[in-house]
């Protein structure tokens, strides 16, 4: 994807956003509010189905979606 305002080219990777632990432990990983791409989801050992994420014995609530990582100029 090119921002043509920019000048800039990204690669646009698959990730989610941390919407809200599930469960009654709160967020004791500090992830609601983080996006974080499937390959780092991946990377951490964390399952994901459908619109959920589970870390560590943590459920959480997550939207798909997308994250754009700059191309060399």
């Amino acid at each position: 994807m090119t921002l043509t305002e920019l000048n800039r080219s990204f690669a646009m990777k698959p990730a989610v956003h941390f919407v809200r632990s599930a469960g009654s432990d709160g967020d004791p990983h500090d992830l609601v509010g983080r996006v974080k791409s499937k390959q780092a989801l991946d990377e951490m050992g964390a399952d994901c189905f459908e619109k959920s994420v589970i870390y560590k014995d943590t459920a959480y609530d997550v939207i798909e979606g997308f994250i754009g990582e700059p191309l060399p100029p």
